[in-house]
């Protein structure tokens, strides 16, 4: 009768010779789920910084406006343009002192074209000046001693800016330039074409920005206590390519 015997020393030795083989694999498993974790982390950081970072970029354009502000977003599939109007001032003299007033009033736009787009993006506006209430003088002869002069410029950093000095257009007259490119306002109410059919290009992968801005300068003087001044320069969305 044949015995059948098992050698339990031969499996043993065989399981010891096993065993190195499968802390390789297991190594080797665990090496990459710790790789694919630790880029799965990375990918969510940066996921988290890049909404961050326009979260931000969107509150700090809100927190640049205010009262009767307004934001116009124009969304095209190549490119996307961005107007901010600061909205309109009021000034009431009630009392004389011996500064006059200075108001500085802003507005900008930007148009940021997809790196994708074969061709520029393309903004195209108009910036005026309204003049809603307006008691002060109007003279006939306009001068730089007025009651109300105003000055417009623009810049593309926000930092070196440019006065403009050409003749503007009301709905009735135009309006010629005095020293230091300053415009006599008195007594003139309605809107003052600053610049018509502004274009504002950018290239693809590029954001191009215009800021827009008006000093009004208004006479502190016994002849103008109670009076009103309320304006608002502003930019007016026409078309975008």
């Amino acid at each position: 009768m044949n015995k059948r015997v098992t050698d339990t020393r031969s499996k043993s030795k065989n399981d010891i010779e096993e065993d190195p083989e499968i802390k390789k694999v297991a190594h080797a498993n665990n090496s990459s789920q710790f790789v694919l974790l630790l880029i799965l982390i990375v990918l969510f950081g940066l996921t988290l910084f890049c909404a961050l970072f326009y979260i931000g970029k969107y509150y700090e354009t809100r927190k640049k406006v205010t009262g009767d502000a307004e934001l116009i977003e124009i969304s095209k599939e190549s490119n996307k343009s961005l107007i901010t109007n600061n909205g309109p001032f009021e000034t009431v003299i009630d009392d004389t002192s011996s500064e006059d007033i200075f108001i500085e009033s802003f507005a900008n736009a930007e148009i940021e074209t997809d790196a994708k787009s074969k061709k520029d993006g393309v903004l195209v506006f108009d910036v005026k000046y309204e003049i809603l209430k307006n008691d002060f003088r109007y003279n006939i002869i306009p001068n730089i001693n007025s009651d109300v002069v105003v000055r417009f410029s623009y810049s593309f950093d926000n930092e070196e800016w440019t006065s403009i000095g050409n003749v503007l257009s009301t709905t009735t007259s135009t309006i010629n330039p005095l020293m230091s490119n300053y415009y006599d306002v008195g007594g003139i109410s309605g809107v003052i074409n600053v610049a018509t059919n502004y274009r504002l290009s950018s290239k693809p992968n590029e954001i191009k920005r215009i800021y827009w801005k008006s000093e009004t300068l208004i006479k502190n003087t016994t002849d103008t206590v109670g009076k009103t001044f309320t304006a608002n320069l502003k930019i007016e969305y026409k078309e975008s390519a």
